[in-house]
């Protein structure tokens, strides 16, 4: 087995490179190879090219940064059968809060001796997504946060903070046309997300009821107006002081093997690929039930179920 090992400099520094090149020579008979990433967007790109120069080889692929990483390697692959899939957080991941400790996934001797386990994925008809499609805020959020990406000089927490007040301020109230369970629904929303995990990047859960496999996704639609009503819902939604029913239009949550969304009057929208932005006129969206061999390590024995 080749291990290729990405590490995305946005999310970790030259220490943990050093580091992860001292752990990994220190593995007897171990074939490895370690890239770094240059601009956002590069994983796509080199995962592509990696699998052209391992052709026929049994290939594992570890994203070392976030489950954005993950998924730029993802739109990479052809052949997505072909490969297996990890992720070394250098921050936290809440897709991982399906397997356990998100922690364990730290430990790369631990992932090189793990285990494989088939996990959904989220298909669209403008790229792949391992945890979240969103609409509204979160596209908004990671909007913002890459015009201000020189300002990770100054640490993550600033930029972070000021993404997520310019998504309160301005993102608009859209009228979405969204069809799924052989309806189509006519809402005005100010986020509309699709999650294998629900629980947010700001930490906040939607709902306990998930599975990692079941080819399902929990569908999460939120309408607020105005600057106030929205903080105040992200408050209580981080308090999980927010009830949501299948029903209602202003707090909605159900489970969905698949949905499509588009503007009412048929102007594009971002759409956020767990973070990766694209902009488009129609989404198409559906789970791929067990389609990636995603590798959990050696003490983790599968994904929740």
């Amino acid at each position: 087995m080749v291990h290729v090992f990405i590490i995305n400099p946005a999310y970790s520094d030259k220490e943990f490179a050093d580091d992860l090149r001292d752990r990994l020579s220190r593995i007897p008979d171990l074939t490895y190879y370690v890239f770094t990433t240059g601009t956002a967007g590069d994983e796509t790109q080199l995962a592509s090219t990696i699998e052209d120069i391992f052709e026929g080889e049994q290939l594992r692929i570890y994203c070392c940064g976030s489950v954005t990483s993950a998924c730029k390697v993802l739109n990479g692959i052809n052949d997505i059968s072909k490969i297996e899939l990890a992720i070394i957080p250098t921050q936290k991941v809440n897709y991982l809060t399906a397997f356990g400790d998100h922690k364990a996934f730290t430990d790369v001797e631990a992932m090189i001796a793990g285990n494989v386990t088939r996990v959904d994925y989220i298909k669209t008809n403008h790229g792949l997504a391992l945890n979240n499609v969103a609409f509204g805020m979160d596209s908004y959020s990671f909007k913002c946060s890459e015009n201000l990406v020189d300002m990770l000089l100054f640490g993550k927490t600033l930029p972070m903070i000021l993404a997520n007040l310019y998504a309160i301020f301005a993102t608009p109230n859209y009228i979405y046309n969204i069809e799924y369970d052989g309806h189509t629904y006519t809402r005005r929303a100010m986020e509309i997300s699709f999650y294998n995990v629900p629980i947010t990047a700001k930490n906040v859960a939607f709902s306990d009821d998930w599975h990692a496999t079941d080819g399902k996704v929990t569908y999460v639609q939120v309408s607020r107006f105005g600057a106030l009503g929205r903080i105040i819902y992200a408050y209580q939604a981080m308090k999980r002081k927010v009830r949501f029913t299948e029903d209602d239009p202003k707090n909605t949550l159900r489970t969905l093997e698949s949905a499509k969304v588009r503007h009412i009057n048929g102007a594009p929208i971002w759409g956020a690929l767990d973070g990766t932005l694209i902009l488009a006129t129609d989404w198409n969206i559906e789970v791929v039930r067990q389609g990636l061999k995603f590798v959990v390590p050696a003490e983790v024995s599968d994904a929740r179920e």
